[in-house]
């Protein structure tokens, strides 16, 4: 076991340009601590390029080398070149999270080390996921038989029915193949399962025991919650 590598980090560059997107993460190790994590940081990023490196999560662990191997051969269909991997979606760390808690990595605080046009490049980011988010909102709403209270988080938009009790929660995806996770569910995940695949939908188990549902367009997405409604009785 090497103590000197303790913190697996994700990295990916940006353009503070704002000329292009570029969907690669690195998957990396280092030393301990947010200074050490600075350094690498900082011998990665070339200071006179507009493409920067930036930290985007990192845990803690003891053991991060063979959790870094694990890591790699997980993603090796994504794999670029050595250690980075191809993001399409840009949820890599939304996929990794839940495998390094059950890993035990402690989750690690990034400091904000960005410069000003680093800052208004991120900003300008979430702005632009936000306007998809509320885009995809109504491009499901405007489908559904019934209307239901419906608000729009970071992850996506949210749907609540005072009917089933159930909570549609949509991951947006850049490619168009968004992630429906049906909150509320887990006590009713085996008669849900067996209802949507009868309904001819491929259905998996979240980390939380609820329903899932992926690479689904907002038409489909809006006939999941369609016949969920009016068909599916959750007593």
């Amino acid at each position: 076991m090497n103590n000197q590598h303790v913190i697996i980090y994700v990295m990916r560059h940006i353009d503070i340009g704002g000329h292009i997107d570029i969907p690669y993460k690195k998957v990396g190790i280092t030393g301990k601590g947010n200074a050490t994590l600075s350094s690498r940081l900082q011998q990665i990023s070339n200071t006179k390029s507009p493409i920067k490196a930036q930290c985007v999560a990192a845990w803690e662990h003891t053991d991060a080398s063979s959790i870094e191997s694990a890591m790699h051969l997980l993603l090796d269909d994504n794999r670029v070149e050595g250690e980075w991997f191809y993001d399409k979606d840009d949820n890599l760390v939304e996929r990794m999270q839940p495998m390094m808690a059950l890993l035990g990595g402690k989750e690690i605080e990034i400091e904000g080390t960005e410069d000003l046009y680093t800052k208004s490049i991120l900003k300008k980011e979430n702005d632009t996921k936000s306007v998809s988010n509320q885009v995809l909102l109504g491009e499901i709403a405007e489908k559904l038989n019934e209307p239901l209270r419906s608000s729009t988080r970071q992850g996506g938009p949210t749907f609540f029915s005072n009917k089933t009790n159930l909570t549609y929660y949509i991951n947006y995806r850049k490619s168009g193949g968004h992630r429906l996770v049906i909150g509320r569910s887990k006590n009713v995940f085996e008669s849900l399962n067996l209802f949507l695949e009868g309904k001819g939908f491929d259905v998996e188990k979240d980390v939380k025991g609820n329903t899932m549902i992926v690479r689904l367009s907002p038409e489909v997405i809006a006939d999941v919650i369609n016949s969920t409604e009016s068909e599916f009785n959750t007593k």
